[in-house]
């Protein structure tokens, strides 16, 4: 049976001549990358550089709303911190669902900064337990370098770097205190 389809307005005359049907066979090529790397290769898409300019476009127009977003996500974490450290379940789930955007927005929006710092945030709470908590002092440090990263683009990359080394510290020395006192316990 021969598929009839109604014709196309932009084929133009070419369109209404009656074309014979042809014998059409795909082949399928084996890439180079597929030859090496077995068949579970899958070529990585491709994307319209016009598509792509557009993403950008948007991006970068979004860029002002998510500071203003960026800014208010962060003064709820600032009040989130207290209930949370108490033990306020639902501050703590609040508090990790802010960290947790930022996590994975700030960066697109050109706050790479905030993203890492949120990042380890998150990593802290995904692994701390309701007594790490207790005074607040790694969960305020890292909501005080969000605050100060999204107030100070311009901060020199190293400090930032020393910045998140000293949180890493600080985390590693909150787990290891946390350890001998349950030895001593």
């Amino acid at each position: 049976m021969i598929e009839r389809r109604p014709l196309s307005r932009l084929a133009g005359d070419e369109a209404r001549e009656e074309a014979p049907p042809l014998d059409v066979r795909f082949i399928r090529v084996p890439s180079i990358a597929e030859r090496k790397l077995g068949s579970d290769y899958v070529a990585p898409m491709r994307l319209d550089p016009r598509v792509l300019e557009q993403m950008q476009t948007t991006i970068r127009e979004l860029e002002t709303k998510y500071a203003d977003s960026l800014k208010s996500q962060i003064a709820m974490l600032q009040i989130l911190v207290e209930p949370a450290c108490r033990g306020d379940k639902e501050a703590r789930e609040r508090f990790y669902m802010l960290a947790h955007d930022m996590r994975g927005l700030a960066g697109t929006f050109g706050y790479a900064i905030v993203g890492q710092f949120a990042d380890s945030l998150c990593r802290y709470v995904e692994h701390s337990r309701d007594g790490d908590w207790n005074d607040g002092t790694v969960v305020n440090f890292h909501v005080d370098a969000i605050r100060d990263a999204l107030e100070n683009p311009g901060t020199d990359p190293a400090i930032t770097t020393e910045t998140l080394n000293a949180l890493d510290r600080l985390i590693g020395s909150d787990v290891s205190e946390r350890g001998s006192q349950r030895k001593r316990g």
